[in-house]
């Protein structure tokens, strides 16, 4: 596509020899992709959500959920690896390093200095049965919606629902929000998950019209097409937080 952008990244990872060579590997490529679309698009991805993974059981997973979100802002085509280097260092700590270059095509934006919203929770680790509070703060009205990711699999879960406005999660379903929303909702692991800790996500949707949105998408995947396709001018920001048993 002729707004896509050549792009070439670097991604790391190091361990203490918790990981296979292929596992640390996958984690330094999951980091290059997640830069080559950083580099491109200006975006940063905060600490908060980046150290996440370093609590949570199966830190490749993680990065590789993190880097589906960061996929809302723009597509990567044409991966390419260009090296890869696995080596033990003088300390005794193992990295492998990965440079890819591929073709970063950035998904359409809110240009709209008008039309932002900001989102802050009271936490980003919760045990099970602990409340989570929510606040969102907008510029002007806005129709807001959250749909909730629970991305490690099991009978239940991986996929994408829509969580606000829906009265199962929340009595409160007036989603045309003045200036400000607190929300709470009470945090849950899912027992079926033989694990100490999950990560799960929270992505939050600003629109000028109310869009209708489905109540549950199968994949990440269904959600990043419509938010792609929608001629409404459209906002959005996503959250992690660790759930612990």
């Amino acid at each position: 596509p002729a707004n896509a952008e050549i792009v070439k990244a670097t991604g790391t990872y190091k361990h203490f020899g918790d990981k296979t060579k292929n596992e640390s590997c996958k984690i330094a490529l999951e980091r290059a992709k997640k830069e080559a679309i950083i580099k491109t698009l200006g975006e940063t991805v905060s600490s908060e959500i980046v150290s996440n993974c370093s609590e949570v059981d199966g830190e490749y997973n993680c990065e590789r959920n993190q880097f589906s979100l960061l996929e809302l802002k723009g597509d990567l085509s044409g991966t390419q690896t260009l090296s890869k280097e696995y080596k033990v260092l003088d300390d005794g700590v193992l990295i492998c390093k990965v440079d890819i270059r591929t073709n970063v095509t950035p998904i359409k934006q809110n240009l709209d200095p008008s039309f932002q919203f900001d989102v802050s929770m009271n936490e980003r680790t919760f045990r099970s049965g602990e409340i989570m509070e929510i606040e969102i703060n907008t510029s002007k009205k806005m129709y807001i919606s959250i749909f909730q990711w629970l991305p490690y699999g099991g009978r239940k879960f991986n996929k994408i629902t829509k969580v606000f406005p829906n009265e199962q999660f929340n009595k409160n379903t007036n989603n045309l929000i003045k200036s400000n929303l607190l929300l709470k909702y009470e945090a849950y692991f899912p027992e079926e998950i033989k694990k100490k800790m999950v990560d799960e996500y929270l992505v939050f949707v600003a629109s000028e019209k109310e869009i209708p949105w489905l109540d549950e998408y199968a994949r990440i995947d269904g959600l990043k097409k419509q938010l792609v396709k929608s001629k409404v001018l459209i906002e959005k920001h996503y959250m992690g937080y660790v759930i612990l048993k």
